[in-house]
């Protein structure tokens, strides 16, 4: 078979899935950006596709130099660094790991969800403290029979839905448009949304067109019985908000997986005690992250050519 030139674009993607990239291609990278630009300088010409864990930015002007790419693999779900548009023009296929990730990011929301109305950390540092031996625990909020609202409904905002629905939880959801036979209540924008919602997961892609999208007003909609859940991209929430919202009563707790200037969380948030705070971990098993590096090699071969 003839080789095809594949860039790795960013460093994060497992050593197991490199080398496997490496069995079947002319492996570039990764690298630093004065690595992939010389790299670039080089031979873009005959790059003809790119691995990338979606962290490094791939704009217009670096697609500008790379004539001949024809298809590029993202290890995670998040793509707000690549230029889509941009791919979209010249017809670039663009693939990402969602599918293989959806479940147990699935998982993880609903976990935060429990723990935050369970105060299930606070609860364990009441037993490690001998604290349960003076007094009982104060009682936490039940999930079964509550509505909960899901701004997005991709692949992990849907699994997130089969999940809660098998827990007595009522869906709802917020997408650019209804989604095509999905029959729970649909809301065009995500204030509305808040308002209808008990427990508000936020499962939508991040990037400047959704920067502080649940902003005062959605938050403020949710109230001081509601629980908001944050496992796709900090930079959707409004912080000041949120934070001013928990403290004071207005919001009742929150699970969060994820923070605009990871992993620097600020100081406001850590010190609350009905938040319950994860280091980014959505994707974060053993199995997953195979399952998302196997993702990259079975998009990436469609570029081998027999003969």
């Amino acid at each position: 078979m003839r080789r095809a030139t594949v860039l790795v674009l960013s460093s994060g993607i497992p050593a197991a899935t490199i080398a496997a990239l490496a069995e079947r291609f002319d492996l570039l990278g990764p690298g630093d950006p004065d690595e992939i630009d010389a790299l670039v300088a080089a031979h873009g010409a005959r790059i003809r596709g790119i691995a990338t864990t979606g962290k490094a930015r791939l704009d217009r002007a670096l697609l500008g130099r790379l004539p001949a790419l024809e298809l590029l693999a993202c290890y995670s779900a998040g793509l707000d660094k690549i230029d889509t548009e941009a791919l979209a023009e010249r017809g670039i296929p663009l693939t990402n790991s969602s599918a293989a990730l959806a479940d147990e990011v699935a998982d993880l929301a609903i976990a935060l969800m429990i723990m935050a109305r369970r105060r299930l950390v606070a609860a364990d540092a009441h037993v490690r403290g001998g604290a349960w031996a003076k007094a009982a625990f104060p009682l936490g909020r039940s999930v079964t029979g509550l509505r909960i609202g899901l701004l997005g409904l991709g692949h992990i905002g849907s699994a997130i839905a089969r999940r809660a629905e098998a827990m007595g939880m009522h869906p709802r959801y917020c997408t650019r448009r209804p989604v095509a036979g999905c029959a729970y209540p649909y809301h065009g924008d995500a204030r509305a949304l808040a308002a209808d919602s008990d427990v508000f997961v936020i499962a939508c892609p991040g990037g400047p067109a959704n920067r502080g999208l649940v902003d005062r007003s959605v938050i403020a909609a949710l109230g001081p019985e509601a629980t908001l859940v944050n496992i796709a991209r900090g930079e959707i929430v409004d912080d000041p908000a949120l934070i001013e919202a928990l403290a004071s009563g207005q919001l009742g707790s929150a699970g969060l997986d994820v923070f605009a200037d990871e992993p620097n969380v600020p100081l406001a948030l850590r010190q609350l005690d009905n938040v319950v705070l994860a280091p980014h971990l959505g994707s974060a098993t053993v199995e997953t992250r195979h399952a998302m590096g196997e993702s990259v090699v079975r998009a990436l071969e469609r570029l081998i050519v027999p003969g």
